[in-house]
């Protein structure tokens, strides 16, 4: 228990929870999440230099047993009386050693990565005669990840080619990801532990955000550094030319990705608005559209070709940035989820996508910088402000 907050650090396969001696040195852990970089995390321990001249923690006793190159590493947190919760599984990856000249802060840092470490290990060269989606299923249980698949359109006809991969497995995941306007990254279920791979779109999940936020509202306030972004002149439309295989020449009718607004049963293909009004429908006259013809997406015609623009307009929407900081009060955030933010004015006040959490976990102190994004402006009235 440090400072009201409970961390719990299993190592090893099958995951024993570190040695109360190496507890006891523990002076700082630095954790980042996030939806489209590996996740990583930095152990910092005390070191001492012990009679014979030796020193503990780069002894072979800790060296041979608990930190040996891709040992498995899992770290939980609680805070209060909650049950510990897993915030990343990971494996060692690296070491660096600080000697100070005087002995008394002396110190071992142990640096890891999330899965997509191992994922990233194996340059291949692969074909896929089969749905991104189940590309994706596959190559997450060779992993033993939990997959979390959103369904894809087939991309090419048979007629057409192959989707092959060329590279690892997870930079091919991510591409694959990305011309589909959908997001790939892994995170453990908190309460199990077990990692999950996510591949679908980011979008406002229906389920309750995993935290309020209230900036400037007095004694209710929990987040300080509080600011948001709104980048303007993102592309509001993708056209793209596709090619005739058969006959080697431009198709006829170029594929049009316009920004549009929500169908009338509210569900976008690639996510649901977080407000009332679309970030990409409200530029100033047709003069103020900014539209972009990509090139080399991998796809010659429809339903691949349409499905790669709107991945881009859909990637533009998201023009409403956030970042902060939080303390030990709020819940621990997780990039994917949501948090529902007020005090910024209506038309921030909302609802927002995490996309990356820093925490940070000192003996006395638990410090989360996040950053979130929006598609849209101006609440929906349908935000839940209640804290768990």
């Amino acid at each position: 228990m440090l400072g009201g907050i409970t961390v719990t650090l299993l190592i090893g396969l099958p995951p024993i929870p570190a040695p109360a001696a190496l507890m006891n040195a523990f002076q700082r852990i630095e954790i980042e999440t996030s939806t489209d970089l590996a996740s990583t995390f930095r152990l910092r321990f005390g070191m001492t230099q012990s009679p014979g001249l030796d020193w503990d923690l780069v002894g072979r006793q800790y060296q041979d047993t608990l930190f040996r190159p891709f040992t498995p590493v899992q770290i939980r947190v609680a805070l209060g009386a909650e049950i510990p919760q897993a915030i990343i599984n990971g494996y060692i990856c690296g070491q660096q050693v600080f000697y100070d000249d005087q002995g008394g802060r002396s110190a071992l840092e142990i640096a890891g990565l999330d899965v997509t470490m191992l994922m990233n290990l194996q340059e291949k060269v692969v074909s896929w005669p089969m749905t991104d989606a189940e590309i994706a299923q596959q190559i997450f249980a060779q992993y033993h990840i939990t997959p979390m698949v959103s369904p894809t359109l087939p991309s090419l006809p048979e007629t057409e080619g192959t989707t092959t991969q060329r590279g690892t497995d997870i930079r091919f995941l991510r591409r694959l990801a990305q011309r589909n306007g959908y997001e790939c990254f892994v995170v453990p279920d908190p309460p199990s532990g077990t990692d999950l791979g996510y591949f679908g779109p980011a979008t406002n999940h229906p389920a309750p955000a995993d935290a309020v936020l209230n900036v400037r509202m007095g004694p209710d306030t929990n987040v300080s550094e509080f600011k948001i972004r709104y980048d303007m002149t993102r592309p509001t439309t993708a056209i793209g030319m596709g090619v005739d295989v058969q006959r080697r020449t431009p198709t006829a009718f170029p594929v049009v990705s316009p920004a549009t607004p929500p169908p009338i049963d509210d569900l976008y293909p690639f996510g649901t608005p977080m407000g009332l009004d679309d970030a990409l429908l409200r530029s100033f006259g047709p003069l103020s559209q900014p539209i972009i013809f990509p090139a080399e997406t991998g796809q010659f015609t429809a339903p691949g070709l349409g499905t790669a623009t709107q991945a881009i307009v859909n990637r533009s929407s998201w023009a409403i940035m956030a970042e902060g900081t939080v303390g030990p009060d709020v819940s621990v955030l997780r990039p994917g989820n949501t948090i529902n933010v007020r005090g910024v004015g209506l038309f921030f006040n909302g609802s927002y996508y995490v996309t990356r959490v820093s925490h940070t976990l000192e003996r006395d102190s638990y410090i989360q910088k996040f950053e979130a994004q929006r598609n849209a402006v101006t609440m929906t009235g349908s935000e839940l402000f209640v804290q768990h």
